[in-house]
């Protein structure tokens, strides 16, 4: 709209001039700079720009102007500065770039462009600043564009380009700042020829796609703060002559396949603050003098072959902020140091060797909020205060030798802990009341340790938990009812302990739970029939209890495995042996034998006389039926006589002769698998066909 409305006499243009991203020559005669950045502007941008001939700013970025850009552009000869950054521009750029004579910056950074990369930008003689990342142009790098010495910062990353990265570049021996990676997928190397980017101070060539060595020649760049060669498929050991990168920050040559060990020349990089090796294959011991580096605040070298100790002087420059040392072959202890300068946020040292106690400053370092420490070999107790730290939000020492009691909450400051793994211990002792203090907590894993005592009823005040698994433990008394007040759960295992006493009906109240396993304890008294009313519940374990009565056979129950209900002697129905007058519970059985013993003789003679009559009666229509039947048709007919889960088809696949397990007068017996798992006994009749006789008696 702006555009539109800006005609040639003097007082309108004074006017426009106070207008708010409009800026006018000291005479307010003519507009010189346009900065409608971050405006929330959509829609095309009017080729009525270009008569705008006096301007020399033009910043459009952060909108969201679609299409392509007016190709009259060129008319603006006297423009500088051309920012179109962060828009939703498309198309190609096939302006006149020789009339922008005055262009020193061209930012098109986070937009649609497309084709490829324009040659025109390199008839720009005083251009300094190029940015086209984060777009779709496609193609190879022009090597003509190594001809713009006059460029101190180039971005070509986030696009779609193939081929090798020119050698050419190399000339651009101006260029502070060069930015490569990222979706391009560049065939080939690192150009040596990088190693005459005397000025560069930062080399981005992460993600993609390249192989080969790192060349020795990058070690000539003294002035390199930072060098990013992550996530390609770089191999070879990595160069000494990178030791000599003395201005060098950040380090990251992570995720290639580099080999070999550390170069002792690193030990001159006094300014390094980020070294970042995981994801390779590389070996030996991690150098002593890593640990002293003055500077260094993140160190990350997980996923390699490493192996001796962790420097024991770690830490103490007391920058560390974050370290990452896990699945290696590292041994010996944790350093005490590690939090020497309270400022450490991320320890990670899983899968590893490691062994010994964990240091006790660890409870006091306050600003830890990521621990993985599991599977080692570490021993001692858990220091006081570890897991309580005010920002922790991940704690792990699984699968150690962790041993006594889980230390108690001394402080009143809240926990933001959402994920506790303390399983595969030695821990022993009772679970502390503090436990319902982890408000946050989505995720309590404490199996496998050998805790004792009873379940603190405190544990339903974690109201957010996800995963609660107290499994092969030795806990004892009944399941509290407070765990039915954990409305988020799902999954919840308290198998393998001594538990006693009933279901509690209250956990039924937790409507997403889907997973619930109590078997291996001492439980007892009927199974709850609420729990068949919960719909989100796929998965149960009841088995290896002292339950007794029957199982419930509606809603869930109906779901649940076979196996759910083994090892409960005094249970009956379901899947187990059916309930009757005399199996149903102990009272029961008590109640009704005493009944029965009340019954004179002569009433049991009638009924089982009366029984008798009507069994010869039902055999006798039996045998009728059966003849018609056999005498209308030749068809297979399965009668059953109770609940099957099978048809005759099934019964047929068992008739072969590698099932055979005996043969009578009467006809051959083979064994089956039906689909449900249950083994059942087939006998086949002799003289079957039609007319003879000899089936008769087992017909019938």
């Amino acid at each position: 709209m702006i555009l539109h409305l800006i005609p040639g006499i003097c007082l309108t243009t004074c006017f426009l001039c106070s207008w708010t991203g409009i800026q006018c020559d000291y005479m307010n005669r003519s507009v010189v700079a346009v900065d409608i950045s971050n405006s929330n502007i959509s829609g095309t941008l009017s080729p009525a720009i270009t008569d705008l001939r006096s301007l020399v700013n033009l910043s459009l970025q952060g909108n969201s102007f679609s299409d392509g850009l007016p190709r009259e552009i060129h008319r603006l000869t006297r423009l500088q500065l051309l920012n179109i950054s962060n828009n939703l521009f498309s198309g190609q750029l096939d302006w006149e770039f020789s009339q922008l004579k005055e262009l020193q910056v061209l930012d098109g950074y986070n937009n649609n462009l497309n084709g490829t990369l324009p040659l025109g930008v390199t008839q720009l003689a005083k251009l300094k600043y190029l940015d086209f990342g984060g777009n779709y142009f496609q193609g190879t790098i022009p090597p003509s564009y190594g001809s713009m010495q006059q460029l101190n910062y180039l971005s070509l990353k986030g696009n779609d380009l193939r081929g090798s990265i020119p050698g050419e570049l190399g000339n651009l021996t101006n260029l502070k700042q060069l930015y490569l990676g990222y979706y391009n997928e560049f065939d080939g190397g690192i150009p040596p020829e990088f190693g005459k980017l005397i000025n560069l101070v930062h080399l981005d060539l992460a993600n993609c796609s390249l192989s080969g060595p790192i060349p020795p020649e990058l070690g000539n760049l003294d002035k390199l703060d930072t060098l990013f060669l992550q996530t390609n498929e770089l191999t070879g050991p990595i160069p000494p002559e990178l030791g000599n990168l003395s201005s060098i920050k950040s380090l990251d040559l992570s995720n290639n396949a580099l080999t070999g060990d550390i170069p002792k020349e690193f030990s001159g990089l006094r300014r390094l603050t980020l070294l970042n090796l995981f994801l390779n294959r590389l070996q030996g011991q991690i150098p002593h003098f890593i640990a002293e580096l003055p500077e260094l605040e993140v160190l990350k070298l997980w996923h390699n072959n490493f192996t001796g100790v962790i420097p024991a002087k770690l830490g103490e420059n007391g920058r560390l902020t974050e370290l990452d040392l896990s699945s290696n072959k590292l041994t010996g202890l944790v350093p005490k140091s590690l939090c020497l300068g309270k400022k450490l946020q991320i320890l990670i040292l899983r899968i590893n060797f490691l062994f010994g106690p964990l240091p006790d400053d660890l409870g006091h370092c306050d600003t830890l909020w990521r621990v993985r420490l599991g599977q080692n070999y570490l021993t001692g107790s858990i220091p006081s205060g570890f897991l309580y730290l005010p920002k922790l939000s991940l704690m792990e020492l699984q699968n150690n030798y962790l041993s006594e009691q889980v230390p108690q909450q001394t402080s009143k400051i809240q926990s933001k802990l959402e994920q506790m793994n303390l399983a595969d211990n030695r821990l022993s002792g009772p679970l502390p009341a503090s436990i319902g203090n982890f408000s946050n907590l989505q995720m309590l894993l404490l199996g496998g340790n050998q805790f004792t005592g009873k379940i603190p009823s405190q544990i339903g005040q974690l109201k957010n938990v996800l995963t609660l698994d107290i499994s092969r433990n030795n806990l004892s008394g009944n399941i509290p009812s407070e765990i039915g007040d954990c409305p988020t759960l799902t999954y919840l295992d308290l198998s393998q302990n001594q538990l006693s006493g009933p279901i509690p009906v209250h956990i039924t109240q937790i409507h997403i739970l889907n997973y619930l396993n109590i078997s291996w304890n001492h439980l007892n008294q009927s199974l709850p029939k609420e729990i068949g009313s919960m719909k989100s519940l796929t998965s149960a374990d009841f088995s290896h209890n002292n339950f007794s009565g029957s199982i419930p056979e509606f809603g869930q129950y109906s779901f649940f495995n076979s196996t759910s209900f083994i090892g409960n002697p005094q249970l009956c129905g379901s899947y187990l042996n059916p309930c009757n007058d005399s199996s149903t519970s102990p009272l029961q059985l008590h109640d009704q034998n005493s009944s029965r013993s009340q019954v004179h003789a002569k009433f049991k003679l009638l009924f089982a006389l009366g029984l008798l009559v009507c069994s010869l009666a039902f055999a006798a229509l039996a045998i009728i039926k059966a003849r018609n039947i056999r005498r209308n048709s030749n068809s297979w007919k399965l009668t059953a006589f109770q609940k099957l889960g099978f048809g005759y088809e099934d019964i047929l696949e068992c008739i072969k002769e590698n099932n055979i397990i005996g043969r009578g007068g009467a006809g051959t017996v083979y064994r089956g698998l039906m689909p449900t798992g249950e083994p059942v006994a087939v006998k086949k009749l002799l003289g079957i066909s039609k007319g003879s006789s000899h089936d008769n008696g087992l017909s019938a």
